[in-house]
């Protein structure tokens, strides 16, 4: 018997599998890579919609402190021209701190920037006993397209009048985020 080409052929079938395996290792770490490149990615994308959620609670802390000042100044000049008639100055500061947050909410909240910020509910906003529940939307879209939502229900209440007629308050006294979702 002539075994002089038999070394040959198992060589080259050694290196074949050799070849193979390799080839199935190298996919396996580049599909690990990518996994891994992708988790990332989402995690980066979750916490930059969590940032749009926390600059529209910034936005709307600078809203409460202006709605404020603005609704006491107006009790203010009323009490100027009836100093006895609070009653009706405590109104006019609910009312006009209701209205400038309800009418400038949407224009303070929503971006369309990445991350975007949009008011899910802005078509009934209404304060009900005091409080405004503004649904919050934030989303973002990392380079790699992966998207990630966040939502919240911003609760605004309105301020008592005799907390802040003399100007020391704390408009995070007035906001919370509630029903933290992704």
């Amino acid at each position: 018997m002539n075994n002089k080409g038999s070394t040959l052929v198992l060589l080259i079938i050694i290196i074949s599998l050799v070849v193979v395996l390799g080839t199935a290792v190298l996919n396996v770490v580049i599909k690990q890579y990518e996994i891994k490149r992708f988790h990332t990615d989402a995690k980066q994308s979750f916490y930059m919609s969590e940032t749009g959620l926390n600059e529209a609670y910034i936005r709307t802390c600078a809203l409460i402190d202006e709605s404020i000042i603005k609704a006491v100044q107006m009790a203010e000049d009323y009490l100027i021209v009836y100093p006895l008639n609070i009653v009706e100055a405590e109104n006019i500061f609910d009312t006009n701190y209701r209205l400038n947050v309800k009418s400038n909410i949407k224009s303070r909240i929503e971006t369309s920037q990445n991350p975007s910020v949009e008011i899910r509910n802005s078509s009934t906003l209404l304060f009900i006993d005091n409080v405004i529940t503004v649904l919050i939307r934030s989303s973002y879209m990392h380079e790699n397209n992966v998207e990630k939502l966040t939502w919240v229900e911003l609760i605004v209440r309105v301020p008592v009048f005799d907390d802040v007629i003399d100007g020391m308050y704390n408009a995070d006294d007035y906001i919370e985020f509630k029903n933290w979702n992704s």
